[in-house]
């Protein structure tokens, strides 16, 4: 890409016209777009404004010129989106991934993906979904047990995970580069509902449905019985409930990281409850406003940290310089050096430098 094309990107993830940025640092909406075809370059006081306004350092917009980045194959876990939006969500992705390639190519930390074994795999009913799930685990050895961190064991698996700012209407997205998942999540997600959310997106990944079989319910309960097998709902809740109160809902909640609706979804799905009961439990939901807010949806999402570890990983080991580090995390000197010095120590010189 060259330093046009990283402005036109840049403009498009902020969702700036030509003539909002234009007016930000002082130029025309003319002059942005010849900027952006490289019929003009940007003087040094025009490059900072530039940076400034577009929020990346101005290193990260003389990147050295690479290949452009193509995905194909979108799954959104969201509501409808303007085309606008959905343009905002593909160049981020875009540009967000382009830095993690350069982190493994530099550093030569490559993470690939292996499919695990006995996927992908075409589905065509619940029941194959919920053998996928329990399949998935035992290939990934990871018993019945709720999983502490998610995002962590996915990246662990070579599956890419980045986080996207500032499009509402927008949950997760699945993609693939060169045979490699790519998972984006919308920042600030509450914890139960990014971890949903992820393994929603995991499904997109691994199965493929059959015609006739409903995708999006499918994820949905793919994701619920990866996250909470049914012999762990059986053993937590019973084979058979008259009842379940929205406060044994909230302990489940904050044992296994899957929220108190999704609980009652599992419950009605296995047969726990029984319909009636399902739709009584979601009246008192929306009485209480719980189908819009949940005890606990104000503890934060999981962060995906393999790209900041082998980024600090390569500075500590002097294979990148401190402005190289900063660029590829997108941050500047000062807020890379302050993540540095964030210990009982202050940050060194020599580091920080």
């Amino acid at each position: 890409m060259s330093l046009g094309d990283r402005i036109k990107q840049r403009r498009l993830i902020l969702g700036f016209s030509l003539r909002a940025l234009g007016e930000q640092i002082g130029v025309s909406h003319a002059m942005i777009r010849k900027y952006e075809k490289n019929e003009a370059v940007p003087d040094s006081t025009k490059l900072i404004a530039l940076s400034e306004s577009l929020q990346v350092p101005v290193a990260a917009l003389l990147r050295p010129q690479s290949q452009r980045i193509e995905l194909n194959h979108f799954a959104f876990r969201t509501k409808k989106m303007k085309k606008r939006e959905e343009r905002q969500i593909n160049e981020e992705t875009k540009e967000w991934l382009e830095r993690y390639l350069q982190v493994e190519k530099m550093t030569g930390s490559e993470r690939p993906f292996e499919m695990p074994e006995g996927f992908p795999r075409t589905i065509s009913s619940f029941e194959d979904v919920e053998t996928a799930a329990d399949d998935l685990r035992t290939v990934w050895d990871l018993g019945m047990d709720p999983i502490e961190n998610l995002t962590t064991l996915l990246e662990d698996k070579g599956i890419k995970i980045g986080i996207i700012k500032g499009i509402t209407q927008f949950d997760a997205l699945s993609t693939e580069y060169k045979g490699n998942p790519i998972i984006v999540v919308k920042e600030d997600l509450p914890r139960s509902r990014q971890r949903f959310s992820l393994m929603h997106e995991v499904g997109h990944c691994l199965l493929e449905v059959e015609e006739d079989f409903d995708v999006e319910k499918a994820m949905h309960r793919f994701a619920g019985a990866f996250l909470v097998p049914a012999r762990r709902a059986f053993f937590e809740l019973g084979k058979k409930r008259h009842k379940i109160s929205t406060k044994e809902l909230f302990l489940l909640k904050e044992k296994y990281g899957l929220s108190m609706g999704a609980w009652l979804y599992r419950a009605k799905d296995l047969g726990i409850i029984t319909e009636e009961e399902f739709v009584t439990t979601r009246k008192i939901f929306s009485i209480q406003g719980l189908n819009k807010k949940e005890p606990g949806d104000d503890k934060k999402g999981e962060k995906p940290i393999h790209m900041n570890a082998i980024v600090l990983k390569a500075h500590a080991e002097g294979v990148i310089s401190t402005s190289k580090a900063a660029e590829l995390l997108n941050q500047s000197i000062s807020t890379f050096c302050s993540l540095e010095g964030d210990s009982d120590f202050e940050p060194s010189p020599l580091v920080c430098s």
